[in-house]
């Protein structure tokens, strides 16, 4: 629930914050201050453009 919670004030759909969470999994388990629910996106957007 605090998960879902953090999500919502941090403005980020649940879903897609836990789907992110399971495609880049890797990348979150070498670097995880990265995929805050709060910092996720800009770090997709990152990675997107590489």
């Amino acid at each position: 629930m605090s998960l879902i919670h953090t999500c919502q004030f941090s403005d980020a759909n649940p879903f897609h914050y836990l789907t992110a969470l399971e495609e880049h999994s890797e990348l979150v388990a070498r670097s995880p201050q990265q995929w805050m629910p709060w910092n996720y996106r800009e770090t997709l957007m990152q990675k997107s453009s590489l």
